[in-house]
């Protein structure tokens, strides 16, 4: 048997991809590792230990196959740190002998980042228009990159001016349809003048044990004056005079629809509006209309006409 002075020394060369390259705290980040070594040996079996920053175990990878180019290859699912920051771990091949060539101990640095979870904030079902100084409710979705927990997660309502007006948690059910959506129905009360606002919602992740970055989500509020007088519109048919049901009214910002008799009954403000009535195969009517008391209004909507083929 050759002595040890006697093996030939071969060398190893490693290849490494971690994905993704900037991962969520504590999340997992898979490491994929190519190996060629000279002089050419089967190198299926050998394991690649992973090194921490501060040198300790986090983890291992065998090599258990070849790729087109007959490297040795492996994978390896690995625990990111908590800690947010830039990293650089390492994957180390210990010395080893095969076929009578000393392979020399080899190392390849793997570079990373840990960045806070991503916190996505959604808000919706407001309403269309809200009465200055009246209460409405919205439905606020929070949800984290990594789909963690956030039952019981605190949000934030803010005004136009930067003015927290509310607060709220979520619930510990998921937004139906989604995969980690947590949500909650929140109860506002609209600004005491009329405009169009920019509202905001904020959470923070800072009573998680995982940092999570802050998310925020703006929705638009149109507060208008209370409603003054009451206007009737009856939607027919021009031709046969047949009532239309499920006609669209408005007068903007408010809305409604005609009911199977074809009327609509719709509360607004006193000043100048164009009135429009719509239905599908209908040419839309639009009618500008001062409105002081209350009045009616009667829609003759025309079909529209057939587009000729040849």
């Amino acid at each position: 048997m050759a002595s040890r002075k006697e093996l030939a020394r071969g060398h190893v060369d490693i290849a490494l991809e971690v994905s993704p390259d900037s991962v969520d705290a504590g999340a997992e980040m898979s490491l994929h590792a190519r190996v060629s070594c000279s002089p050419p040996c089967d190198f299926t079996g050998h394991r690649l230990l992973v090194k921490d920053d501060k040198g300790a175990d986090a983890g291992a990878l065998e090599l258990t196959d070849f790729d087109d180019d007959e490297n040795a290859i492996g994978a390896v699912a690995l625990k990111a740190p908590l800690k947010t920051g830039d990293y650089v771990w390492s994957a180390l091949s210990p010395a080893v002998v095969k076929n009578g060539v000393s392979y020399e101990e080899s190392s390849k640095p793997i570079p990373f980042t840990v960045k806070p979870h991503t916190t996505r904030v959604l808000a919706w079902d407001a309403p269309a228009t809200v009465v200055a100084g009246e209460r409405f409710t919205i439905k606020i979705g929070i949800k984290c990159s990594s789909e963690c927990v956030f039952a019981d997660k605190a949000f934030e309502v803010y005004d136009h001016e930067g003015t927290k007006v509310a607060a709220g948690v979520l619930s510990n059910e998921i937004w139906p349809g989604t995969s980690g959506l947590y949500f909650a129905e929140l109860e506002l009360k609209a600004a005491p003048s009329p405009g169009l606002y920019q509202w905001s919602v904020k959470s923070a992740g800072k009573d998680l044990e995982r940092p999570h970055a802050e998310g925020a989500a703006e929705f638009s509020l149109r507060v208008v004056p209370a409603p003054e007088c009451l206007i009737k519109v009856e939607a027919v048919d021009k031709a046969s005079q047949q009532p239309l049901a499920g006609a669209h009214v408005a007068l903007h910002p408010y809305k409604t629809v005609t009911d199977e008799r074809g009327f609509a009954e719709i509360r607004v403000a006193t000043g100048a509006y164009n009135l429009f009535v719509a239905k599908a195969r209908y040419l839309t009517l639009g009618l500008p209309v001062e409105v002081s008391a209350d009045m009616t209004a009667r829609a003759e909507l025309d079909l529209e006409p057939e587009i000729e083929r040849n």
